[in-house]
């Protein structure tokens, strides 16, 4: 055979020109293939120098070249032969090795099987890349590839084994010439390489471990290193998977291997790189290298980091954020290794780089920023966080800063920073508490003994100085370290003060240094506790985020600053119990409402501190009270959701009930009334999901709730009416049957609740007693009209037979009365009753003409009743019609025969039927029938309304308006004949709360008659221009309401809704969002509107200021994303420059045609179009530069097409500003003045 050239078999190779006596393997079958690797194994057995028989040496190139078409036991075998070869040859060259003599058979016997084993990795790793992608090439003209499964990775360790053998034979000697070795050597780490690109094989640890080992091997021993350094840049470049273990590489070669020049010369090189500005994916590498890097060698970074912080100025967000990152491990090694010793000027630098980068312009690299100081947050293992103190505040004052991010995960991020800062903080006295109170007490106290201290010291200077040169236990060199004021207060520290306190000997230097560092302590600390408590007010509006991570992060931020007493913690916990309502999946995990579940378990019922079971319960008990004291309507009933859903989910422990019936019915009359009512309204809230905490002791609640102490705090009777409620609205139900039934009319429980109504009185808390006694009546007895009844009349008969009557000449009327008093006795004789008080009554009003005088607060307390009375009366109704649609709809699908009941038998069998009569009863009956109780109060409250001159109390009339407006949401024609009468009282009342309760009840009857409230809708529109926040506030909600839900028709009047975009109250603002946000869904109604709220927005008379009208115009714009409706809009917007002589007007157009999206050709070949309707306005300057503003715009957004016509649009728009400009000032010195006139240009 003639002599082989290693070199130039790798280059015929590659050009797939090799040159051989192939064998044609595809005519061979297994069994011959077999016989000829057999007899190949036999011959390199004997002498592994055959491999240059040249029958041998063909035959194998043959088996590799068509390797492809070979089964997994031959391809097996082959790998076997080859190796087997090597290792012989391996062993013959170091028996040679001590004669120092290495002949050219040797040396060409070993290139030969180099050469194979080279090629062999080459087929074997396609191979295995074609497999796993399932490519098999079946066809005319093609190679039969064989689709049977071939795991290759023992082969593979056995080849780099292999290789791993020969670099450690005498190669320096065998290849005398440079280039001839380094050939050589580049058929192991070419492989090598090869096989690291193949991802699968990077997860494999024996064959990453051998590769790592050769490379490493050839770049100590072989000159490898430059070569080494091309190939792990290159491979940064190109794979991702490689990026961290290219790091990994390096880490061995420099702790293994002891070389350090390959690392150095390719950080240097990374610091030098530029990276291209379409290249995306190259960055991210480096990035990922970089990071690894600095984790397991970040003393190599922190030598070359000079160079490398030049990519803190990079293009490209990924090498910042890796860079940020890298930073972050340089400052952790730094702080572990050598604390904040010699390196101390050195940290703080890094430290000021990543302040620096909380101003990135990338919401990513902000985030990077705060993740890396997350992780130095972290306690380490002597206890502390990496941050030092002196820097801490700074970094969380920042981080505060980020709490306004436009990005949701910045801010999550920053929360999520505090969260953790307050988590790791290192004040470390007081028990770790962050009360600032207690701070501040203390640091008074130590400034005052430091103080003490230098008058000390100075007093008796030299006894101090003989003293301490006399105790050497001082040791003050010893603990100079001690007093490092980035390392806190350590508990040497704390143990060295006490001991002071309790020897109260003279002062030392140290007793000095532990007092300053105690008051430097305490001033961080207020510091940080100031910083905190300024970012709960942002926190709370997070808590309304529509990102949930971000929501989430907020709820653990306030379960810690709980946990640490920080007394701002209690207002962002009340704001947390609003999520109970949020509806959200669990899809990302926990959902909010669990998580607040959790918060709370957390907050309120784990109580580590407490040793006994009783102590626990009552700590408990007192945390769920104190949840009730101060709160409004809106946290009462939140509280009550989320107590329900955790009673419902099994978690509030039973002995946590029985200890609130405790608290409850207990005599103490020391007891503070919060404290039972708290109890009493918890009891309620849990009895919504199980009512057996009610239903067992429903005469304890009446005799405590209705008894001495519910006369005494009226607000207990209202939440024990309440609680009744929920049993009447759970517990009565019967599991047999599928109605309610109800409470006899007998039921001591209503007449406890009338006779604590009839208890005199003058608190305010009577109207909401009396509410929800109304409604406990209404849902609990059998007969509630007649119960409301007899309270009526035995309250008119009270307020009349006691009136003074200064100028009644006739006896009649009071003996009129007194017959009325005496037939009416018997409450159940309703009818009857009803109708002599009725009559009585009427002729009252009507044959004397004498007035009552009565107490104002009584005759309120009349009318608040009767005017509560009518409205649950018309649900009652609701109720009934109900019923007996449901009866009726059961019976036929049950097709069983009844009995029909007296009232079925008047209102007939069909639903129509029920329907009708139901509404005759209302319409005609209540208020008008002469049978009807309310009839009599109808004109009375409508005469009171109408003379307020007269009736000039204040609280009074209040409640003589909400009557009113009760009355006239039951009979359409009663509404109908006071409807102008309460649209005057809403428009001249001075009273807030007057107008507040109109607006209100203006939708409840646009609800309930529609037609009437629709032609006068403008009065409610016009209370959004109320003086009254709270008024205002009403008005936006009732309109969204009946907007949204399609009771009145979306008008020009709207305009007066986005004048409420920019209030200053932040509720009535964020309702206002909310509606546009809302309406935006139905139909394109945001866009139809646009233009007349452009147009009332933008006039002198009803307008708002241009700052204003601009970030309305911003909101509301957000919501026209069609081209169709960016079209419309911009001629009708250009239409209007035309019918306009206002600058200011044309302000506004200008700044809304900016504001809209020029992504298609079509949006902005019509603004072009429309270029002579504003042509002649261009001179303004405000104009013309939202032309600009929409010029720039348009060519980021348009694609070539349409930039012709931008560059064509820009050059005339550019044309007539000029001419506009210099007709302008033509005219400007003909009259002097700046005259705005309207032309075209020809």
């Amino acid at each position: 055979m003639e002599k082989f050239n290693l070199h130039e078999h790798i280059i015929r190779l590659q050009d797939k020109t090799l040159d051989f006596n192939e064998l044609d393997v595809s005519s061979l079958t297994t069994r011959d293939i077999d016989i000829k690797l057999n007899y190949i194994i036999e011959n390199l057995s004997d002498d592994p120098l055959n491999i240059k028989t040249e029958d041998i040496f063909d035959n194998l190139q043959s088996f590799i070249k068509n390797f492809d078409t070979l089964k997994s036991s031959t391809c097996n075998k082959l790998f076997d032969t080859v190796i087997l070869g090597s290792n012989e040859q391996i062993k013959s060259i170091k028996r040679t090795s001590n004669t120092m003599l290495y002949t050219e058979e040797s040396k060409s016997s070993l290139e030969m099987y180099g050469f194979l084993i080279y090629w062999l990795l080459d087929v074997a790793e396609q191979r295995s890349k074609m497999a796993s992608q399932n490519k098999v090439k079946v066809g005319k003209g093609s190679r039969k590839i064989t689709s049977e499964k071939w795991d290759w990775r023992n082969q593979c360790v056995k080849s780099l084994e292999l290789m791993k053998k020969m670099l450690f034979i005498d190669i320096n000697n065998i290849w005398v010439s440079q280039s001839e070795r380094d050939t050589f050597i580049n058929l192991f780490t070419k492989s090598i390489y090869q096989i690291l690109e193949d991802p699968e094989n990077v997860k494999d640890p024996n064959i990453k471990d051998l590769a790592y080992n050769i490379i490493c091997i050839c770049v100590k021993n072989y000159n490898h290193g430059f070569g080494a350094q091309t190939s792990i840049f290159l491979n940064l470049q190109s794979y991702d998977h490689l990026s961290e273990p290219m790091a990994e590489l390096l880490y061995i070669m420099c702790t293994k291997y002891e070389v350090n020049k390959v690392i150095d010369d390719i950080l240097i090189e990374i610091s030098k790189y530029e990276f291209n500005e379409k290249d995306i994916t190259s960055p991210k590498y480096f990035s990922k290298f970089l990071v690894k890097l600095s984790q397991i060698l970040p003393r190599a970074i922190l030598k070359k980091m000079v160079y490398l912080q030049n990519h803190l100025d990079a293009d490209s967000y990924s090498m910042r954020m890796g860079m940020i990152e890298v930073i972050g491990n340089v400052l952790r090694f730094l702080i572990s290794e050598d604390g904040l010793g010699t390196s101390k000027n050195q940290i703080y630098q890094y430290i000021g780089v990543l302040q620096e980068r909380f101003a990135d312009i990338n919401s990513f690299c902000r985030s990077k920023v705060l993740q890396v100081l997350i992780d130095l947050c972290e306690i380490n293992e002597q206890g502390k966080s990496l941050i030092p103190i002196t820097k801490r505040n700074e970094l969380v004052q920042l981080a505060v800063g980020r709490l306004y991010d436009k990005s949701s995960n910045v801010r999550k991020y920053a929360i999520k920073f505090l969260t953790k800062a307050v988590d790791t903080h290192p004040y470390n006295h007081d028990h770790r508490r962050l009360i600032l109170s207690t701070f501040e007490e203390q640091l008074e106290q130590w400034e005052l003994k430091l103080k003490e201290m230098k008058t000390k010291v100075k007093e008796h200077f030299e006894k101090i100085v003989e003293k301490s040169n006399e105790n050497d236990d001082d040791n003050l060199d010893d603990d100079d370290d001690i007093f490092d004021e980035d390392m806190g207060l350590s508990k040497k520290i704390l143990n060295m003060s006490n001991e002071n306190e309790k020897e109260n000997e003279i002062p030392t230097e140290k007793h000095i240094k532990i007092c300053e560092l105690f008051i430097r302590s305490y001033e961080d600390g207020i510091e940080f506790i100031h910083l905190i408590e300024d970012a709960v007010p942002t926190m709370c509006k997070l808590l309304a985020s529509t990102s949930k991570p971000e929501v989430l992060e907020v709820m653990d931020f306030f379960v810690r600053i709980h946990y640490y007493q920080m007394e701002c913690a209690e207002d962002g916990i009340k704001k947390m119990i609003h999520l109970i309502w949020v509806k959200d999946t669990n899809e990302e995990g926990k959902s909010i409402k669990d998580r607040l579940i959790e918060s709370y378990q957390k907050i309120y019922f784990e109580i580590p501190d407490k040793k006994s079971e009783k102590d626990r319960i009552n700590s408990i008990v007192r945390n769920l009270v104190s949840l009730t004291f101060h709160t409004t309507l809106a946290e009462l009933t939140s509280l009550e959701q989320l107590l329900s859903t955790m009673m419902a989910r099994n978690k509030i422990p039973i002995p946590i009930i029985s200890k609130l019936w405790k608290i409850f019915t207990s005599n103490r009359m020391e007891m503070h009334k919060l404290q039972r009512r708290g109890a009493l309204i918890i009891l309620g809230m849990l009895a919504k999901a199980d009512v057996e905490i009610i239903s067992d002791k429903v005469d304890m609640l009446i005799n405590v709730g209705f008894g001495t102490f519910g006369k005494k705090d009226l607000l207990l009777a209202k939440y024990t009416c309440i609680a009744l409620q929920h049993y009447a609205g759970n517990g009565i139900k019967q599991k047999k049957e599928t109605h309610y039934t109800r409470l006899p009319m007998s039921h001591p429980i209503f007449k406890r609740m009338l006779e604590l109504l009839q208890e005199p009185t003058k608190s305010n808390h009577w109207y909401s007693v009396a509410e929800q006694v109304i409604n406990t009546i209404y849902l609990l007895s059998e007969h509630p009209d007649l119960l409301c009844g007899g309270l009526i009349q035995k309250m008119s008969k009270k307020i009349f037979l006691t009136s003074a009557k200064p100028y009644v000449d006739s006896k009649a009327s009071s003996t009129e009365v007194s017959q009325t008093i005496k037939k009416e006795e018997n409450v159940n004789e309703d009818s009857n009753s009803n109708q002599e008080f009725t009559q009585t009554s009427q002729s009252q009003a009507s044959g004397s003409r004498n007035p009552f005088y009565c107490d104002p607060f009584e005759l309120s307390k009349l009318l608040f009743v009767v005017g509560h009375t009518a409205i649950k009366q018309i649900v009652h109704l609701e109720n009934i019609e109900n019923e007996l649609k449901r009866r009726k709809s059961s019976d036929e699908s049950n097709k069983k025969d009844f009995i029909a009941d007296d009232i079925e038998q008047c209102v007939g069998s069909t639903e129509d039927e029920f329907t009708d009569v139901i509404q005759y009863i209302r319409e005609r009956e209540i208020l008008y029938g002469k049978n009807s109780l309310l009839a009599v109060f109808g004109p009375m409250v409508t005469y009171i309304c109408a003379h307020n001159k007269a009736f000039n109390d204040k609280h009074l009339q209040t409640i003589a308006v909400l009557t009113l407006s009760k009355f006239m949401c039951v009979s359409s024609e009663f509404c109908e004949q006071n409807l102008q009468l309460l649209f005057t009282i809403l428009e001249k009342s001075e009273d807030s709360t007057i107008r507040s309760n109109i607006s209100i009840a203006l939708g409840d009857m646009t609800i309930c008659f529609n037609n009437l409230i629709d032609q006068n809708i403008a009065y409610l529109y016009n209370r959004l221009n109320d003086t009254n926040s709270i008024t205002k506030k009403n008005v936006l909600m009732v309109l969204t309401h009946l907007i949204l839900n399609g009771m009145v028709k979306v008008k020009g009047q709207i305009s007066e809704m986005a004048k409420c975009l920019e209030n200053k109250d932040e509720r009535i603002s964020d309702l206002a969002k909310l509606f546009f946000t809302e309406l935006s869904t139905k139909d394109n109604a945001v866009y139809n509107n646009l233009p007349d709220i452009i147009s009332n927005l933008s006039s002198k008379t009803s307008g708002v200021s241009e700052e204003e009208f601009k970030n309305i115009m911003k909101y509301l714009f957000s919501f026209i994303d069609k081209d169709r409706q960016t079209e419309n809009i911009i001629e009708k917007l250009c239409g209007r420059f035309k019918n306009t002589v206002n600058e200011r007007q044309w302000r506004d157009i200008s700044y809304c045609l900016s504001l809209l999206s020029y992504k298609s050709e079509k949006t902005i070949k019509k603004l072009f179009d429309q270029l002579k309707s504003y042509q002649d306005k261009l001179y303004e300057p405000t104009v013309h530069k939202c032309f600009l503003d929409i010029i720039t715009k348009s060519k980021k957004q348009a694609k070539n097409d349409a930039k012709i016509i931008i560059e064509e649009f820009e050059e005339k728009l550019e044309e007539y500003h000029k001419q506009s400009v210099s007709h302008q000032k033509t005219l400007k010195r003909a009259t002097g003045k700046l005259v705005v006139q309207h032309f075209i240009f020809v």
